[in-house]
């Protein structure tokens, strides 16, 4: 009888560490006390038992379809199988081919009706076992991250892992490189591809280039991409937040603790900034719309785009529409009615009224004066020093109340503790809620005063050469002048407008974009 030998482990450490060699030698001492001649061996090492996505194991089921072999040998059932639907499928499929299953260390034989059901039990058996260990280890998992431990995989650039605590810890190095790229986004606002130039031209090695590997065994090149900024940029552990089983297919997610590189609302600038990014972007365009990312629908709540088409001349017409027209994943939703406007109507309008702020920019500079008040800043960071004084008292308290309680002279119950407890972390937590707040407001105030500085200079360059200005120069100046454009629609079919610049009230315009007429 002509038989296929099989060897598995689940890792490769296990490779390393285990037994391959010795399964292939029990398995052949088994062939020669029964006779058996080995057609071939089929070896895995390092791959899980869950899976039929094995090399050796798919050519030997490939190679039972043509009849290589009369049986499979195995040290171990489980080296085969892990899971129960496997097996079954699997013995059937042999069956049919007259293919026996022999196992060296359990007292089975396919080709009996005992036999089979001793296969069933084993393997139902082999299968709790895994489910088992699975459920151990994710329990450990738990505990160990709940403690403060990484659960393994790559550092997150800017950390590295304590091999004694098996907690991260700050990398100051490549921290400050981290806290570089979100001040660039954000005060410079760079694009993320314009951020890895910078950190190309400053020769600033990646993880990799420091130290001369690649991710999961693979090559990898040592410059930075825009990809790898953008995942950095929206990475959610720099906050001192982050979730364990997100690249699995694992149910439920861990949250765990790690030290801050940045805070939360250095973070929420940033993915505005990104949105913001990603509305303007210039890749692929072939047509320059100066107001993309500005306008959007009274009706829906969906941005305009926009798109061109041709009249029967064959001039090129630029329109502006709403992106709500194009909604077609939900079959029973309408798409949206509102009017599309003509982007050389529009676009000449915005640009007139912005020529007029040219030249009167002390009307621009006295409105936004107007909407900051220094005064009120200074408040705001009297206030946040306050907050964050009473913050240090409430943990000064907490620690005080804990340091009463372990002292054996001092008569203080588990009860009254418990209740002290609860207390103070109310408390802290209405302060912290108070000083994200405080933070928030002054973040806001201080980009007010950044964009009172930006329209005070754009204003006093463009003075001279307005009705010269490029493309791109025009583009700056309305996204920094313009807030929103609103579109509705009137009675009659026609669009609305509201336009707000970002210091002034909303202006109205109606029946400009009359959908009659032709533009």
């Amino acid at each position: 009888m002509r038989a296929a030998l099989y060897a598995r482990v689940s890792t490769e450490e296990q490779a390393k560490n285990f037994s391959i060699e010795t399964q292939l030698d029990q398995l052949h001492r088994y062939c020669q006390q029964h006779g058996y001649e080995v057609a071939e061996e089929y070896i895995d090492p390092g791959f899980s038992g869950t899976t039929l996505q094995r090399p050796a194991l798919s050519k030997l089921l490939k190679d039972a379809q043509v009849k290589r072999f009369d049986c499979v040998v195995v040290y171990k059932l489980d080296r085969l199988f892990r899971s129960n639907r496997h097996m079954y499928n699997t013995i059937f499929e042999w069956e049919e081919l007259g293919i026996a299953l022999a196992s060296v260390t359990e007292p089975f034989d396919t080709t009996t009706t005992m036999g089979k059901a001793y296969l069933g039990m084993a393997s139902t058996f082999a299968e709790w076992e895994r489910n088992t260990f699975i459920e151990r280890s994710r329990d450990g998992m738990r505990k160990a991250i709940e403690k403060g431990q990484y659960s393994g995989g790559i550092v997150a650039y800017g950390y590295r892992l304590n091999p004694d605590t098996k907690q991260l810890e700050i990398d100051e190095q490549e921290a400050k490189v981290v806290r570089d790229m979100f001040s660039w986004l954000i005060n410079d606002k760079m694009s993320c591809y314009t951020i890895a130039q910078m950190l190309n031209a400053l020769v600033i090695p990646t993880r990799y280039a420091k130290g001369k590997r690649g991710i999961r065994s693979k090559k990898t090149a040592s410059v930075w991409r825009p990809s790898r900024v953008y995942h950095i940029l929206t990475n959610t552990m720099y906050t001192g937040k982050w979730q364990y089983g997100r690249r699995g297919k694992r149910k439920e997610l861990i949250p765990a603790r790690c030290p801050d590189v940045i805070d939360d609302v250095t973070f929420e600038m940033a993915q505005a900034r990104l949105r913001k990014n990603n509305l303007w972007a210039d890749k692929n365009r072939r047509r320059t719309y100066l107001l993309r990312g500005l306008i959007r629908c009274d009706l829906c709540g969906h941005y305009y785009t926009g798109f061109c088409t041709h009249s029967s001349a064959g001039r090129e017409l630029r329109y502006y529409r709403c992106n709500g027209k194009a909604q077609r994943g939900n079959l029973l939703s309408q798409s949206c009615r509102a009017p599309s406007i003509s982007a050389d109507v529009v676009e000449e309008l915005i640009w007139s009224q912005i020529s007029e702020f040219v030249q009167n920019p002390e009307v621009v500079k006295q409105a936004l004066e107007d909407k900051f008040d220094a005064s009120r800043q200074a408040g705001y960071i009297a206030d946040l020093a306050r907050t964050r004084h009473r913050l240090g008292e409430l943990k000064q308290a907490e620690i005080n109340l804990l340091k009463r309680f372990a002292d054996p002279a001092d008569d203080y119950s588990l009860e009254t503790l418990e209740g002290a407890l609860v207390s103070l972390r109310r408390d802290r937590e209405l302060v912290q809620r108070k000083i994200r707040e405080l933070e928030e407001t002054i973040t806001a105030e201080d980009e007010q005063q950044r964009k009172l500085e930006d329209v005070t200079s754009i204003l006093s360059s463009l003075k001279e050469s307005v009705e010269n200005a490029t493309p791109q120069v025009k583009l700056q100046v309305i996204e920094t002048l313009l807030q929103e454009i609103r579109v509705g629609k009137s009675e009659d079919g026609a669009a609305t407008l509201k336009i707000v610049y970002a210091f002034t009230k909303p202006a109205e315009y109606d029946e400009l974009f009359s959908t009659r007429r032709k533009v």
